[in-house]
């Protein structure tokens, strides 16, 4: 079974200020390389100046990164257990998201 993470059309990178928390986005430019096109919702951070969110993956980036042979070899990630639907990737850089919908 091939598991492909939906297809979500990149948006103009907003100034870093501009990522708010509850918005979804799509993980770019980052490392591990495992993490790179997975899509989810940023969740609130309680510091005033925020320049990492936390990250809830959705389902299908879930269970795409549950099966990337990379994310098991890799000792920063945190392969998701099979019963968990929505990874929280936490404190994830402002500058390596894009927002997946438009902002309007």
């Amino acid at each position: 079974m091939t598991v492909t993470v939906e297809e979500i059309p990149f948006t103009p990178v907003p100034p870093q200020e501009d990522i708010k928390p509850g918005r979804r986005v799509r993980l770019v430019n980052i490392s591990p390389a495992s993490l790179n096109g997975l899509t989810g919702t940023t969740q609130t951070n309680p510091s005033s100046r925020v320049t990492r969110l936390d990250v809830l993956l959705d389902e299908s980036s879930t269970d795409f990164l549950r099966r990337d042979h990379r994310a098991r070899a890799s000792s920063k990630i945190k392969v998701p257990a099979p019963d968990v639907t929505r990874q929280l990737l936490t404190r994830i850089p402002n500058d390596c998201m894009f927002y997946a919908e438009n902002d309007s």
